[in-house]
């Protein structure tokens, strides 16, 4: 569908959203690179919802788009986590919810200079979202578990400009 621009909006999770979270939450395409497995019931589906997404303030029914802000030396930086549903997929969706977050996270989080993504390789759509929104890649060896192996990670970076000197 090209690089048309598309409007993305953010919004607060609630318990009517469970079906479609449940709907890619438990698809392996869609969680094949998250740390977490699919879900397997509705009823698992609903106790997270229920207490790790409805606090969480960008989480959407279609997908997820989280930063987490670092503590103590880590507070400069946040952690960029998402995840959208396959029929979503090459429609440019996820990269305006990146760049949307982006905004809103580099006005919203005090002292935040970095916004970084960790990426398995060979997801080469999910590097794709994030070159398209301005970071910039770096290779980690051997830099986590995951699923029971050890794995290289893509790192991203994205430096917030109120930051540069």
């Amino acid at each position: 569908m090209g690089d048309r621009q598309m409007q993305v909006q953010l919004r607060n999770f609630c318990m009517a959203d469970v079906d479609d979270f449940y709907e890619w939450a438990s698809d392996e395409e869609v969680t094949r690179f998250m740390t977490w497995e699919p879900f397997k019931s509705k009823q698992e589906a609903r106790e997270y919802v229920a207490k790790v997404v409805i606090p969480h303030p960008w989480c959407k029914a279609i997908g997820h788009i989280m930063l987490k802000q670092g503590s103590g030396m880590n507070s400069c930086r946040s952690e960029m986590g998402y995840a959208i549903s396959r029929k979503y997929w090459k429609m440019g969706v996820t990269t305006q919810a990146v760049i949307t977050a982006l905004k809103i996270g580099s006005n919203e989080l005090q002292g935040i200079t970095r916004i970084e993504a960790l990426v398995l390789p060979e997801n080469v759509a999910s590097a794709r979202v994030l070159e398209k929104a301005g970071f910039i890649e770096g290779l980690l060896r051997n830099y986590v578990y995951l699923k029971g192996s050890l794995r290289d990670c893509l790192l991203f970076s994205f430096v917030v400009a109120s930051s540069i000197h």
